[in-house]
């Protein structure tokens, strides 16, 4: 999730009127509430639908995070 978070904001600032300052206040029950009634059709739901579920490697690890193997 972190790492689309520019999807995760401009989704729920789009769908639900959130502001930046909101959602740093949220609570993680709200915040998981709103992220779930996102439409499939969102750029997180989308980006977050190609993302691996299931890492092994140092080298996958890596290549999903940005931060070096080693």
């Amino acid at each position: 999730m972190i790492r689309h978070w520019s999807a995760v904001e401009g989704d729920l600032a789009r769908d639900h009127g959130v502001t930046a300052p909101e959602l740093a206040r949220m609570s993680t029950r709200r915040f998981l509430a709103l992220i779930t009634s996102l439409s499939e059709q969102s750029r997180f739901a989308r980006l977050w639908q190609k993302t691996p579920r299931r890492v092994e490697s140092p080298e996958d690890i890596a290549r999903i995070t940005g931060i070096p193997a080693g």
